[in-house]
């Protein structure tokens, strides 16, 4: 749309129209009929869009078209074209999910699943698997959000190899407990996990678990616990599955299993920190009679100690 530049003896000055001058004798501009009707279909064509009925003794529907709710059409969730957009279109984008749903079975989570809220019930394990991360479909920074109520271990799946990334690790699967919470979002290749159920794969809450191991803290206090056995003098030295940093604090040492009473005497375990290091547990074994101590050798026991 522009001005009747191109009629012949339009009349524009400086390019506008101009009203007629009687005292100086200057015409009016001209305003063509193509040009009037043009610049009233304009209106009436934005104004139709709307529903509006025209009618020519109103003098605001272009602005009641413009402000009404059919005129604009809310883009497709992962638009991100310079067209307007809708409070619906920044309401689904911005600081709201776009749906929620629970889920109870085994599952395969599609693009429908993006920018939702899941919620994952039930009292028995399964699986549920994200969308492929290698899907070109599935956008850069989306977000799929789960919070896990199973009285059973969830586990979380990539669809293909791994492409689980949290703390920094790749992974072809997390497993989420009862309570916990895991904001995924997609990063070039992967899905980032954020959230509780991530701090388990952090180094700071590194564990292992089983007759020796140990659990870290992100405070840098580390605890650790080993089994071993007495030997012919009663003392008990054993390596730790991993080194302390810096220094062991302290420690208790006691039998694997409750210790015998009888006689008027008792097998005593004590942690021996003197003789223990950054890499080593220490304990003494004592049997404690009625009127003498002396050394107990061959009895298995355990060790729980503490560093950082």
């Amino acid at each position: 749309m522009d001005y009747p530049k191109s009629v012949p003896s339009v009349g524009l000055v400086n390019g506008q129209f101009v009203d007629e001058d009687p005292v100086a004798g200057t015409p009016g501009s001209l305003i063509p009929a193509a040009w009037g009707n043009g610049v009233t279909q304009e209106i009436l064509s934005v104004v139709q869009a709307a529903g509006i009925a025209p009618n020519e003794a109103s003098n605001n529907q272009l602005l009641a078209a413009l402000r009404g709710s059919q005129l604009f059409t809310t883009a497709a969730q992962f638009n991100s074209g310079r067209s307007a957009a809708t409070t619906e279109f920044v309401q689904r984008a911005l600081g709201n999910y776009a749906n929620t749903r629970s889920i109870m079975s085994a599952t395969q989570l599609t693009l429908a699943d993006i920018g939702c809220s899941i919620g994952l019930g039930g009292n028995a394990p399964y699986t549920v698997t994200l969308p492929d991360a290698d899907d070109g479909a599935v956008p850069n920074g989306v977000t799929i959000s789960l919070h896990c109520r199973n009285s059973a271990p969830v586990t979380v799946a990539s669809k293909t190899g791994t492409q689980i990334s949290p703390q920094g690790a790749y992974l072809a699967s997390i497993v989420m407990g009862s309570g916990e919470s895991a904001n995924l979002v997609k990063e070039g290749r992967v899905w980032v996990v954020y959230g509780t159920a991530a701090l388990k794969y952090s180094a700071s809450y590194a564990a292992q678990f089983g007759t020796s191991g140990y659990q870290k803290f992100p405070g840098g206090l580390i605890m650790q616990w080993v089994m071993g056995g007495s030997d012919a003098n009663g003392n008990m030295s054993v390596s730790l599955p991993i080194r302390f940093p810096n220094a062991v604090l302290a420690g208790v040492a006691d039998e694997g299993h409750p210790p015998g009473w009888g006689g008027g005497n008792v097998t005593v375990w004590s942690f021996d920190g003197n003789n223990s290091t950054t890499t080593t547990a220490a304990a003494r074994v004592r049997n404690v009679m009625a009127s003498s101590v002396r050394a107990e050798p061959g009895l298995s026991g355990r060790i729980l100690v503490w560093g950082y």
